[in-house]
């Protein structure tokens, strides 16, 4: 039997890392140029160069699809820090976050946000994939500055994260002033230094005041 030699290879579909890699490029690519509502899952099938099957086994709809690239692409990039002080890792993660919402990610979760007030799969996707992977990182920083003694013991986590990160996002949905790492440090000073001092109640005169 007579072997071939110097045949070329084959075109074939991606394999399944290389088609994973190209479905999230492709939805990343597609909602920055056209925006998350006109992305569909054929488009990104058809970039991608996968089959709906491909992407369906993967993702459960388009929101998730985008959410997931826009996290490969941002995330690593706004991770917390190691810092000995706890609080310190807080406020550069806090600068880091400013930083890439300064730029075209902050454009595209401004959109997503505005979005996912319309659409109950985005808005699951962006609590799930985004908001709370992010809460709850934030938590484990807060807990060890706790136990180090940089943050009184009897805080509320959920209020303190919403005080710290709250004014970020309200920033960049409302642009009233650019995210710049001045304002993130006054923010951060703020909040911070209620949480390291006494709690003191409101009785129900003051709160009325």
């Amino acid at each position: 039997m007579l072997q071939k030699v110097n045949e070329p290879a084959r075109k074939g579909r991606p394999r399944s890392e290389e088609a994973h890699q190209a479905i999230l490029a492709a939805a990343l690519q597609l909602v920055f140029e056209d925006g998350f509502r006109s992305v569909s899952i054929d488009a990104i099938a058809a970039k991608a160069d996968v089959g709906r099957a491909t992407i369906y086994r993967r993702w459960p709809n388009k929101a998730a699809i985008v959410m997931d690239a826009f996290l490969q692409d941002v995330g690593p990039n706004i991770s917390f820090p190691s810092r000995a002080d706890a609080t310190e890792s807080l406020r550069t993660q806090m600068r880091l976050l400013a930083k890439a919402f300064r730029g075209k990610h902050g454009a595209l979760i401004k959109a997503l946000l505005g979005e996912a007030q319309f659409d109950p799969e985005l808005a699951e996707a962006f609590r799930e994939r985004w908001i709370r992977p992010r809460r709850e990182s934030a938590m484990v920083t807060l807990r060890e500055a706790m136990a180090k003694g940089q943050l009184r013991a009897d805080i509320d986590l959920d209020t303190a994260i919403d005080a710290l990160y709250g004014g970020i996002y309200y920033r960049l949905q409302i642009g009233n002033a650019p995210l710049s790492d001045s304002y993130i440090d006054s923010l951060f000073q703020h909040v911070v230094y209620g949480l390291r001092g006494p709690m003191q109640s409101l009785d129900s005169d003051t709160a009325l005041k």
